[in-house]
Protein backbone atom coordinates (compact mmCIF):
# COMPACT_ATOMS: atom_id res chain seq x y z
CA UNK A 1 0.00 0.00 0.00
CA UNK A 2 0.98 3.83 -0.72
CA UNK A 3 2.81 4.80 2.65
CA UNK A 4 3.83 1.52 3.95
CA UNK A 5 7.08 1.14 5.04
CA UNK A 6 9.19 -0.10 1.79
CA UNK A 7 11.43 -2.81 3.18
CA UNK A 8 11.00 -4.65 -0.08
CA UNK A 9 11.05 -4.87 -4.08
CA UNK A 10 9.12 -7.44 -6.16
CA UNK A 11 9.30 -8.83 -9.16
CA UNK A 12 6.69 -10.71 -10.87
CA UNK A 13 7.45 -14.69 -11.63
CA UNK A 14 3.71 -14.51 -12.78
CA UNK A 15 0.52 -13.07 -14.01
CA UNK A 16 -0.40 -9.07 -13.89
CA UNK A 17 -0.23 -6.56 -10.96
CA UNK A 18 -1.29 -2.65 -11.76
CA UNK A 19 1.17 -0.42 -9.66
CA UNK A 20 -1.69 2.70 -8.77
CA UNK A 21 -2.49 6.22 -7.38
CA UNK A 22 -6.07 6.74 -5.76
CA UNK A 23 -6.93 10.31 -5.35
CA UNK A 24 -8.22 11.46 -1.98
CA UNK A 25 -12.13 10.98 -3.64
CA UNK A 26 -11.37 7.85 -4.87
CA UNK A 27 -10.44 8.24 -8.88
CA UNK A 28 -7.57 5.85 -9.69
CA UNK A 29 -4.62 6.24 -11.97
CA UNK A 30 -2.80 3.05 -12.70
CA UNK A 31 1.03 4.04 -13.35
CA UNK A 32 1.63 0.75 -14.96
CA UNK A 33 1.36 -2.76 -15.66
CA UNK A 34 4.33 -5.34 -14.20
CA UNK A 35 3.65 -8.78 -16.07
CA UNK A 36 6.13 -11.28 -15.59
CA UNK A 37 9.91 -10.49 -15.41
CA UNK A 38 9.02 -7.26 -14.42
CA UNK A 39 9.78 -5.53 -11.26
CA UNK A 40 8.33 -2.91 -8.98
CA UNK A 41 8.88 -0.72 -5.81
CA UNK A 42 12.82 -1.05 -6.13
CA UNK A 43 12.92 3.02 -6.18
CA UNK A 44 11.21 3.16 -2.67
CA UNK A 45 14.29 1.01 -1.04
CA UNK A 46 16.42 3.86 -1.56
CA UNK A 47 14.13 7.14 -1.96
CA UNK A 48 12.90 7.51 1.47
CA UNK A 49 11.51 4.17 3.01
CA UNK A 50 8.16 4.33 1.89
CA UNK A 51 6.19 2.94 -1.19
CA UNK A 52 4.96 5.57 -3.24
CA UNK A 53 2.09 4.07 -4.78
CA UNK A 54 -0.08 0.84 -4.35
CA UNK A 55 -0.33 -2.80 -5.97
CA UNK A 56 -2.72 -4.73 -6.64
CA UNK A 57 -3.03 -8.56 -9.02
CA UNK A 58 -5.10 -8.14 -11.97
CA UNK A 59 -5.03 -12.03 -11.58
CA UNK A 60 -3.72 -15.05 -9.80
CA UNK A 61 -0.04 -14.03 -9.57
CA UNK A 62 3.40 -15.40 -7.88
CA UNK A 63 5.88 -12.63 -6.74
CA UNK A 64 9.14 -13.14 -5.76
CA UNK A 65 10.21 -10.70 -2.96
CA UNK A 66 13.74 -9.06 -2.54
CA UNK A 67 14.51 -7.82 1.04
CA UNK A 68 16.59 -4.57 1.14
CA UNK A 69 19.09 -6.08 3.07
CA UNK A 70 19.41 -8.79 0.47
CA UNK A 71 19.69 -6.29 -2.25
CA UNK A 72 22.14 -4.10 -1.16
CA UNK A 73 24.48 -6.64 -0.34
CA UNK A 74 23.92 -8.01 -3.43
CA UNK A 75 24.53 -4.67 -5.25
CA UNK A 76 27.54 -4.38 -3.15
CA UNK A 77 29.00 -7.77 -4.49
CA UNK A 78 27.51 -7.02 -8.05
CA UNK A 79 28.57 -4.12 -10.23
CA UNK A 80 27.02 -4.91 -13.14
CA UNK A 81 23.69 -5.76 -11.20
CA UNK A 82 24.28 -1.95 -9.87
CA UNK A 83 24.16 -0.56 -13.30
CA UNK A 84 21.44 -2.51 -14.66
CA UNK A 85 19.33 -1.01 -11.75
CA UNK A 86 20.40 2.11 -13.08
CA UNK A 87 18.98 1.20 -16.45
CA UNK A 88 15.70 0.37 -14.95
CA UNK A 89 15.50 3.50 -12.72
CA UNK A 90 16.37 5.58 -15.82
CA UNK A 91 13.61 3.71 -18.12
CA UNK A 92 10.64 4.21 -15.66
CA UNK A 93 11.43 7.54 -14.89
CA UNK A 94 11.38 8.20 -18.43
CA UNK A 95 8.29 6.61 -18.92
CA UNK A 96 6.62 8.58 -15.68
CA UNK A 97 7.87 11.54 -17.48
CA UNK A 98 6.37 10.35 -20.63
CA UNK A 99 2.85 9.29 -18.66
CA UNK A 100 2.81 12.80 -16.95
CA UNK A 101 3.13 14.43 -20.45
CA UNK A 102 0.36 12.68 -22.11
CA UNK A 103 -2.40 13.38 -19.19
CA UNK A 104 -1.64 16.73 -18.91
CA UNK A 105 -0.97 17.24 -22.65
CA UNK A 106 -3.54 15.15 -24.60
CA UNK A 107 -7.17 14.56 -24.36
CA UNK A 108 -8.69 11.15 -23.89
CA UNK A 109 -8.67 10.36 -27.48
CA UNK A 110 -5.48 10.95 -28.74
CA UNK A 111 -4.51 9.14 -26.02
CA UNK A 112 -6.44 5.90 -26.33
CA UNK A 113 -4.82 6.56 -30.46
CA UNK A 114 -1.56 6.74 -28.89
CA UNK A 115 -2.19 3.45 -26.78
CA UNK A 116 -3.89 1.41 -29.70
CA UNK A 117 -0.54 2.53 -31.62
CA UNK A 118 1.34 1.30 -29.15
CA UNK A 119 -0.41 -2.73 -29.57
CA UNK A 120 0.23 -2.44 -33.49
CA UNK A 121 2.86 -5.05 -34.28
CA UNK A 122 6.21 -3.46 -35.87
CA UNK A 123 5.51 -6.26 -38.94
CA UNK A 124 1.63 -4.34 -39.36
CA UNK A 125 1.22 -3.64 -43.53
CA UNK A 126 -0.49 -1.59 -45.29
CA UNK A 127 -3.20 0.88 -43.65
CA UNK A 128 -4.81 -1.58 -41.24
CA UNK A 129 -4.15 -3.94 -38.52
CA UNK A 130 -6.05 -5.60 -35.83
CA UNK A 131 -5.29 -5.93 -32.33
CA UNK A 132 -6.90 -7.27 -28.76
CA UNK A 133 -7.04 -5.71 -25.73
CA UNK A 134 -5.71 -7.56 -22.90
CA UNK A 135 -7.10 -5.52 -20.02
CA UNK A 136 -10.44 -5.07 -19.09
CA UNK A 137 -11.62 -1.70 -20.07
CA UNK A 138 -11.93 -0.13 -16.58
CA UNK A 139 -8.17 -0.98 -16.56
CA UNK A 140 -7.35 0.81 -19.77
CA UNK A 141 -9.56 3.47 -18.66
CA UNK A 142 -7.25 3.92 -15.71
CA UNK A 143 -4.21 3.53 -17.24
CA UNK A 144 -5.18 6.23 -19.55
CA UNK A 145 -6.40 8.58 -17.09
CA UNK A 146 -10.20 8.47 -17.57
CA UNK A 147 -13.39 6.99 -16.77
CA UNK A 148 -14.62 3.92 -18.47
CA UNK A 149 -17.80 6.40 -19.87
CA UNK A 150 -14.75 8.37 -21.22
CA UNK A 151 -13.51 5.82 -22.57
CA UNK A 152 -16.35 4.26 -23.93
CA UNK A 153 -16.88 7.88 -26.21
CA UNK A 154 -13.60 7.90 -26.92
CA UNK A 155 -14.17 4.49 -28.84
CA UNK A 156 -17.32 5.31 -29.87
CA UNK A 157 -15.84 8.73 -31.43
CA UNK A 158 -12.85 6.80 -33.22
CA UNK A 159 -15.65 3.98 -34.58
CA UNK A 160 -17.66 6.31 -36.34
CA UNK A 161 -15.39 8.30 -37.92
CA UNK A 162 -14.34 4.89 -39.56
CA UNK A 163 -10.92 4.87 -37.90
CA UNK A 164 -11.50 1.75 -35.82
CA UNK A 165 -14.20 -1.28 -35.65
CA UNK A 166 -14.71 -2.84 -32.33
CA UNK A 167 -16.26 -6.38 -31.48
CA UNK A 168 -15.60 -6.88 -27.72
CA UNK A 169 -11.64 -7.02 -26.64
CA UNK A 170 -11.01 -7.40 -30.60
CA UNK A 171 -10.27 -3.97 -32.46
CA UNK A 172 -9.53 -3.69 -36.24
CA UNK A 173 -7.90 -0.28 -37.06
CA UNK A 174 -8.87 0.10 -40.42
CA UNK A 175 -7.04 3.42 -41.24
CA UNK A 176 -3.66 3.44 -39.48
CA UNK A 177 -2.72 7.07 -40.82
CA UNK A 178 -5.63 8.60 -39.36
CA UNK A 179 -5.37 6.79 -36.21
CA UNK A 180 -2.18 8.26 -36.23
Amino acid sequence: HEGDIAQAFFIVASGKVKIFKLSPDGKEQILMIASAGNSFAEAALFSGGRYPASAQALEDSELVVISREKFVRLLGKNPDLAVNLIARLSELLRKMTSLVEELSLTDVTTRLAHRLLSMVSDDAQGNRAVISLTEKKTVLASQLGTIPETLSRSFARLSKEKIIAIDGARIEILDLRKLS
